[in-house]
């Protein structure tokens, strides 16, 4: 897909690697494609009256991006304590922080005296930390209640929450805060693309969500609600029939949600490759690794020969492996390769969990591609 529909970013990208402006296991972003991706979905969701947050950790943190995002999409939706502190670096407002992953008790002053628009929280501890930190600031602080996931849709390692059943006893105990302020209700993931539809399809998470807001509701409050995942254009007049208030585009901004591998006619034009190399030939074929992400599901590359470029597949990987390399085979009799060539990859990514470079490039659509700046996997500038 994105041969068919950036296939100057491929260009650039084997460019860059030939003349050695960049390294294997280096993410290549182009910068303007971001920066149309996030002007389709601010206009969307414009349009349907659907607030966004936009999440930053797949793209690696990075601050080029963020800046590029933040134009159109002015807060973001912080993933943890150490993505806040990027995103607040790169001089990003906060909107939603602590969804994925709950902010230490010891960083709440901190990061709290940035004034997030939300904080969301997934147990009664956690709320009254959020509300002891926000009083001793003096301020008050919104607060959304996550809301646990049913577990065939909750991923490992990301479990958590209130029952929904148990909202209104919350909102009856919690009634007298000083610090805090109960004001909505999220959860993870709320729609989940569909190979069987070819779209995100609402999960049985949401109805948990919907039926939490709904005791908010009765309790008088108009609650805020976030319903992520795979927010995109495609999604978010989705969000609003379901009643949400906010959605959190991630892959949508690089164009690489499941739905952008089998959807040409999508808004969002991917954006993001993965550059490797032809590490060893003879009896195990392979690509340098880095920056492999399990659940990315890479599968396909180009490899560009001094006579041409040749397509193969990438073998399957076990969960437990490191990838030091990653092998293929070749799935055409074109050119031969030789050890240095440059490998191309478009898949699925989680950049802040890999060991890779990332290098942001404009000018890619102009022809003219000039890279920004290269960065590691968690936005710390390198050159």
């Amino acid at each position: 897909m994105t041969e068919r529909r950036n296939p100057g970013l491929i260009d650039a990208a084997v460019d860059l690697h030939q003349s050695g402006a960049i390294e294997p296991d280096t993410y290549v972003i182009d910068r303007d494609a971001v920066d149309a991706n996030a002007a389709a979905l601010a206009e969307e969701a414009r349009s349907h009256g659907v607030g966004l947050w936009f999440v930053a950790k797949q793209y690696g943190r990075n601050p080029l991006i963020s800046q590029t995002v933040a134009e159109h999409i002015p807060a973001a939706a912080a993933i943890d304590h150490r993505e806040a502190d990027d995103l607040l670096a790169a001089g990003v407002r906060l909107g939603n922080l602590g969804h994925l992953v709950q902010v230490p008790r010891r960083r709440l002053p901190g990061l709290l005296a940035h004034a997030p628009d939300f904080v969301t929280v997934t147990d009664a501890a956690n709320l009254e930390a959020v509300d002891d930190v926000a009083r001793q600031l003096g301020r008050r602080q919104r607060v959304l209640l996550k809301i646990r996931g049913t577990q065939e849709t909750t991923y490992p390692g990301q479990d958590g929450g209130f029952e929904p059943d148990d909202v209104a006893a919350v909102l009856d105990r919690y009634v007298g805060l000083k610090g805090a302020q109960i004001a909505g209700v999220t959860g993870f993931p709320c729609l989940s693309f569909e190979p069987e539809t070819g779209r995100p399809e609402a999960t049985p998470t949401l109805d948990r969500v919907q039926a939490a807001a709904t005791a908010m509701r009765e309790a008088g409050i108009g609650p805020v609600v976030s319903l992520p995942s795979h927010t995109s254009v495609s999604s978010i007049s989705e969000i609003a029939r379901l009643g949400g208030t906010f959605g959190e585009p991630g892959h949508a901004l690089t164009g690489t949600t499941p739905q952008h591998a089998v959807d040409a006619e999508l808004r969002e034009v991917p954006a993001l490759v993965y550059v490797s190399e032809v590490a060893q030939l003879g009896t195990a074929p392979s690509v340098f690794g880095g920056g492999f992400y399990h659940r990315g599901h890479a599968r396909h590359l180009v490899v560009a020969t001094s006579r041409g470029r040749r397509r193969a597949v990438l073998h399957k990987a076990p969960a437990a492996s490191i990838d030091y390399y990653r092998r293929f085979s070749w799935v055409d009799d074109g050119p031969e390769a030789t050890i240095g060539d440059t490998a191309v990859m478009a898949f699925r990514t989680q950049i802040f969990v890999t060991r890779s470079r990332v290098a942001v490039v404009s000018g890619v659509g102009a022809g003219r591609p000039h890279v920004d700046g290269i960065y590691d996997a968690v936005g710390r500038r390198l050159s």
